[in-house]
């Protein structure tokens, strides 16, 4: 009877595990080289931020079906992609994610060499934004080791809630905006360099001490950051479309 019962509450956890693993992989449009695309559903599960952002891991449509259907993972149903080979990719939910260069991850004076990685775009225009979250192991790693997590919902709230968020504009690569002149990005717009400094978008209530010392900042941080960006962005593309006339 013991063995029955370790059956079946093995049987009910394996089950478990596969709804959760099929919930990881999103239908998205894969973007490749020389204007090529693919449907794809992929892996996106931020208890392991670097499956997605250094390398996506991804099924075909009538794979996924299958997978699916059985919740069993055979063969070579489950394929691998370096950055190197793909533009980014959008998912249906509308998150888009782009390859780009970045370098400097350790934000110490002794730089990196540039790597691609695949990072999620959430602002697009004059300036572009990103997100980088951390990278984690089996085990949390040395920049997460003051966080204590019981269980993986933690875990994957707390790397939801702190990443870096990188900026581009005239540049080849982005920069971490807790390294940034401000007034290099948006001082070209005496609206929103105005704006910015009446706190209309609220960004300045983010500069903590916290804030001020790292290079993690959290969701309030990305939103007041994100609504200046956005007004920029939008009365740039305003005046590009009225100087084309």
């Amino acid at each position: 009877m013991k063995k029955y019962r370790y059956l079946i509450g093995l049987f009910a956890f394996l089950f478990v595990i596969s709804i959760q693993a099929q919930g990881n992989y999103h239908k998205g449009v894969l973007h490749l080289k020389k204007g090529k695309s693919q449907e794809v559903y992929i892996e996106i599960d931020f208890e392991f931020p670097q499956r997605f952002q250094q390398g996506i891991t991804y099924m075909e449509p009538k794979d996924f079906e299958k997978y699916k259907s059985t919740g069993k993972m055979k063969g070579k149903m489950k394929q691998k992609m370096e950055p190197k080979h793909f533009k980014g990719f959008s998912l249906d939910d509308g998150r888009e994610f782009r390859t780009v260069w970045y370098s400097d991850l350790t934000g110490k004076a002794i730089k990196m060499i540039p790597k691609r990685m695949t990072l999620e775009q959430v602002a697009d225009g004059s300036i572009k934004m990103y997100k980088l979250y951390s990278r984690t192991t089996g085990k949390i790693n040395q920049e997460l080791a003051d966080q204590i997590f019981e269980n993986r919902e933690n875990l994957v709230e707390y790397i939801q809630n702190n990443f870096q968020l990188l900026i581009l504009k005239d540049k080849k690569n982005p920069t971490n905006v807790m390294h940034i002149n401000l007034l290099n990005y948006i001082g070209d717009n005496a609206r929103v360099k105005d704006n910015y400094t009446n706190n209309h978008y609220g960004l300045r209530d983010q500069f903590t001490e916290r804030q001020k010392m790292g290079r993690y900042v959290n969701k309030e941080y990305e939103a007041s950051f994100l609504k200046m960006i956005n007004d920029y962005n939008e009365e740039a593309a305003m005046n590009s479309a009225s100087d084309s006339r």
